[in-house]
């Protein structure tokens, strides 16, 4: 327990700003939702599996495309965060402006390739046409767009971490974060 006269230690909130730290909160609400859409359809897909009586096949549907669009939508979310798999290998030797540098380039390698992505993603969305899902008959137009979206937020917190340090991405100077092994 805490006694009267301990600091007071305050958590660290988003670091985005301006905006983007209202688009974040609709991502998280959005991946939230899609996190228990998985949960929830594996689990009847479980209970169908064991209890007589007709099955619905697009249980198995939904939860199939949750993950994929989950994992899409939430990658900007991820990379603003730093909550993205990082090796830090040449950070640990380098500070001040070397270090903003290679920040700097770690985030335009990031932007382009979130471009590529984007060309591939608005080309599948394109491509769909009047395709839709087996059992439940979706276009494929809305499970192709919010991918599209995703990645079209992660080159825009690319760009941003580029143009305006310490907008998204963790700053490389004020980062005290450290993995223990």
């Amino acid at each position: 327990m805490s006694q009267p006269g301990d600091p007071v230690v305050e958590q660290q909130g988003p670091s985005e700003r301006g905006p983007l730290r209202y688009i974040a909160v609709v991502e998280e609400v959005i991946g939230g939702v899609l996190v228990l859409v998985i949960f929830g359809f594996v689990l009847l897909q479980a209970v169908q599996r064991y209890t007589p009586g007709p099955t619905w096949v697009g249980a198995g549907e939904m939860a199939r495309f949750a993950l994929p669009v989950l994992t899409f939508l939430l990658v900007g979310l991820l990379y603003g965060r730093s909550g993205h798999i990082v090796v830090r290998v040449i950070e640990r030797y380098v500070r001040g402006r070397a270090a903003r540098v290679l920040a700097v380039i770690t985030h335009l390698v990031v932007a382009f390739t979130a471009l590529l992505l984007l060309n591939e993603a608005w080309l599948l969305f394109q491509s769909s046409g009047n395709q839709s899902t087996p059992a439940l008959g979706l276009p494929m137009t809305w499970i192709y767009l919010l991918p599209l979206i995703g990645v079209a937020l992660l080159l825009v917190r690319a760009v941003l971490a580029v143009v305006w340090p310490g907008s998204t991405a963790v700053d490389p100077q004020n980062d005290d974060t450290e993995v223990q092994a």
